[in-house]
């Protein structure tokens, strides 16, 4: 009797059928090449045709992936995409290999169904592996189908009864695989299981190449935050205003090619209240020339002021540079002290193009040719010092380097001699304005106001008056 009042229990609700969300199938669209790669994104897309179990598994599906997506960290995005992969298809294990530098498959991690991380001598089917990663097909094998299936001897050691192997790929890159097997004869893989894992994947190389593309942009900004305060402490030891002292004035600039160059001028007063002008060029440019251009200015700095020789503040610079610079790189560079009083300067060269002397009364230009053995190239090297020449007012020094000079119009050099040309043109300018506009003309002859390819640098000493 009791039995006719007894409460009928409620059947448990199915779950409805489950869409994947529109971002998921775009996704999946833009991967390609996996199980839902080509899915109609206007419908609803199963794997198997067994809609409660397809349902239960698009529910797995969209909880795994939405649980791995939100991982930031690249360890923690690896181990939950591993975890999650054994739960998803019930494996036993699973193993992660990516892709190293020779384009080779290595077993990046495993781990058991208990959440338990494998050891890397963990012994897994090479073969599936393998042909895998170098075929791009997904591979379900069971050791007890007929066809061509050859377990490896770590298989039969570890009694793997089933292996899935599925591609980590994009359109355009070849990411790794993932494996899982199986070693219970209660549970087994199907087709529709690697349909499911394939999907899985798909979306996984997705959230990857993601992941992936925000660490290189973090990485590019920081990057370029990093160029731009360098860049900002080496304008910073560049003069930004001309010196004039005693009826002389020095003025300079630097455009480099990238955010930091190697090109490099100074003017600075010595202890004896001579003047001291130099102009260099490190080979190569961006952040390592930069950092020899930084430790040039200190030496040149430093021994100007124990030394009153070019020649001998070259050689102590030389010696300090070849101990510090890498093999293969150097520096030209260009000194001259002048002694006001007497009106007189010596010069020593270093490998760097010559100056160019124009005399303000006569019109008349002279080249500073004489020159030796870049910077950094010996430890021990003699440098010819010449001098004395006389200032008049009017006369002015032209200092560069030779990216004004190798600035192009095709296979046209700018030359030499049309930098004597504008300076004859324009020498009776005050050394501000002489700078710049040698500078207007150069930058408009050579296109500049698009990239070089090389540091420019122009420095004017001149006599005023």
């Amino acid at each position: 009797m009791s039995a006719l009042f007894r409460r009928k229990r409620p059947d448990k609700p199915e779950r409805p059928p489950v869409e994947i969300p529109a971002h998921l199938r775009d996704a999946l669209a833009e991967g390609g090449g996996g199980a839902l790669g080509n899915a109609d994104a206007s419908a609803t897309v199963y794997v198997s045709g067994d809609t409660a179990r397809d349902s239960e598994r698009i529910h797995m599906l969209v909880e795994s992936l939405q649980e791995v997506g939100e991982t930031t960290n690249p360890a923690e995005l690896m181990g939950k995409s591993v975890d999650r992969a054994v739960k998803t298809v019930g494996a036993e294990r699973a193993l992660l290999f990516v892709a190293d530098d020779e384009g080779r498959p290595v077993l990046r991690l495993g781990k058991d169904d208990r959440g338990q991380d494998l050891p890397r001598t963990t012994a897994f089917s090479t073969q599936v592996v393998t042909s895998v990663f170098e075929g791009g097909e997904p591979v379900c094998q069971k050791t007890d189908e007929t066809g061509d299936f050859d377990p490896s001897q770590s298989m039969l050691n570890l009694s793997i009864r089933a292996v899935m192997c599925v591609p980590l790929m994009t359109r355009s890159e070849r990411l790794g695989v993932l494996y899982v097997d199986q070693r219970a004869s209660t549970r087994s893989f199907e087709k529709a299981d690697l349909r499911f894992f394939q999907a899985f994947a798909d979306m996984l190389a997705i959230i990857w190449m993601q992941r992936r593309m925000m660490e290189r942009e973090i990485e590019q900004k920081r990057l370029e935050q990093d160029l731009e305060l360098a860049r900002t402490i080496q304008a910073n030891l560049v003069p930004e205003r001309p010196l004039q002292v005693a009826g002389y004035s020095m003025f300079g600039r630097v455009v480099p090619a990238e955010a930091t160059g190697g090109d490099y001028f100074d003017f600075f007063k010595t202890r004896d209240h001579r003047l001291a002008m130099a102009v260099g060029d490190v080979s190569g440019h961006g952040t390592g020339a930069a950092l020899v251009m930084s430790a040039a200015r200190a030496y040149v700095r430093a021994f100007s002021q124990l030394e009153e020789s070019p020649s001998v503040i070259l050689r102590r610079v030389n010696r300090h540079l070849a101990a510090d610079i890498a093999d293969g790189m150097f520096m030209s560079m260009f000194i001259c002290i002048l002694d006001p009083q007497t009106r007189k300067f010596h010069y020593a060269n270093a490998g760097h193009p010559g100056p160019i002397l124009l005399h303000g009364k006569s019109g008349q230009t002279e080249d500073f040719l004489v020159t030796g053995m870049a910077l950094g190239i010996e430890d021990e090297t003699d440098f010819e010092e010449r001098g004395p020449y006389g200032l008049e007012p009017g006369d002015s020094v032209l200092m560069f380097s030779d990216g004004v000079t190798e600035l192009r119009q095709g296979d046209e050099l700018y030359g030499r001699q049309r930098l004597i040309d504008q300076l004859l043109e324009h020498g009776s300018l005050d050394a501000p304005m002489l700078i710049e506009k040698l500078f207007e003309v150069c930058m408009k002859w050579g296109r500049m106001d698009a990239l070089h390819a090389d540091d420019v640098t122009l420095a004017v000493l001149r006599a005023d008056g």
